[in-house]
């Protein structure tokens, strides 16, 4: 896939929101949502960062991606909104999610299963009506029983309205088309462009951290996902706004100005 059909150009606005890493935490997201829905305004955008699936319950797993589709709608259905005005990018919990249907390709499945429960994604498993220690289990049985399960896997996620559509929706990253903002989910390497990125947008937080210089004309960076510092993270030229959700945290949403810096916020 070219990289310019997973890229989302966003129209310069004087507020374009931007949700953090939201990890399957239904309440915190309901929270933000109830606040956003009162602030949001003629002409705003609106952009979510990733990690939408997360290793919680069931319910509050599926309750979360049924949530971002009802807010989507709610947002969609305004006056003179386009349907280019909000995103959902792609983060590490659902780079996970696509991996995982397809692991029976995989060369050593069960080494690369046991590398995704450690990244949380057994909370996705519960949501689809799987058991993660039966899967586990299974992925030492060899590749047709593997292919098996993925079948089954996929068709439990599909019978869920909406959830598929979703995934095959997400961005890699989104930018102003002023060329004033850049949003991704956790990483991006400061000496690429962002056609170059390939996997760093979900594993290259640490460069992200790097950056001191100014990326070709960009005002800022904006990422939702953090794994060593939670918390509003604000620098020159990025901005980190992984609070926590779903670990114990909140959930943050800001408003980013032409100027690239903050001019709302809102916490779960």
């Amino acid at each position: 896939m070219a990289m310019n059909a997973v890229l989302a150009p966003i129209k310069p606005a004087d507020k374009i929101w931007a949700v953090g890493a939201i990890n399957g935490d239904l309440g915190a997201l309901q929270a933000v949502h109830g606040k956003l829905g009162r602030k949001i305004a003629v002409g705003d955008r609106l952009v979510y960062l990733g990690n939408y699936w997360g290793d919680g319950t069931a319910e509050t797993v599926l309750g979360t991606i049924n949530e971002l589709l009802l807010f989507r709608r709610f947002f969609i259905a305004r006056p003179d909104v386009d349907i280019a005005d909000i995103a959902f990018l792609r983060g590490t919990a659902e780079e996970m999610l696509s991996k995982l249907q397809q692991i029976h390709f995989a060369p050593n499945p069960g080494e690369v299963f046991d590398w995704m429960l450690s990244r949380g994604i057994a909370g996705t498993l519960r949501a689809y009506g799987f058991d993660p220690s039966n899967v586990q289990a299974l992925m030492r049985q060899g590749a047709h029983a593997i292919s098996q399960w993925t079948g089954q896997f996929g068709a439990s996620f599909r019978r869920q309205n909406g959830h598929s559509a979703l995934l095959s929706d997400l961005k890699h990253a989104a930018y102003a088309t002023d060329g004033s903002l850049i949003l991704v989910h956790a990483g991006l390497d400061g000496s690429r462009p962002l056609t170059g990125q390939t996997d760093t947008f979900w594993w290259g937080g640490s460069m992200f951290e790097s950056i001191t210089d100014r990326y070709y004309d960009c005002r800022r960076i904006i990422r939702g996902s953090s794994q060593t510092n939670i918390g509003l993270q604000e620098r020159e030229f990025t901005l980190s706004i992984d609070g926590g959700a779903g670990r114990g945290g909140q959930l943050i949403a800001v408003a980013i100005g032409r100027d690239g810096k903050i001019v709302d916020r809102i916490e779960s």
